[in-house]
């Protein structure tokens, strides 16, 4: 299953492996980095560092929301 997840004037594309578990990788298209992630606050991690961490704590709750969403 594949999201793409906008945030910070960026689209990240996050796939995960399982529909059922918090495992996958997450790739920003831009310059094309990837980066694997095995748990939720991993892949939170992840972002952080490909938004930049002066914007993450802006992006924090908006993220977290997001991820409450995802059916895994």
């Amino acid at each position: 299953m594949e999201y793409r997840l906008s945030v910070a004037n960026q689209t990240l594309h996050i796939i995960f492996d399982d529909m059922h578990k918090w495992s996958g990788h997450i790739l920003r298209p831009t310059d094309g980095l990837e980066a694997s992630f095995s748990n939720r606050m991993c892949l939170e991690h992840l972002i952080e560092g490909l938004i930049g961490r002066r914007a993450w704590p802006q992006y924090r709750s908006q993220v977290q929301m997001i991820l409450d969403q995802f059916h895994v």
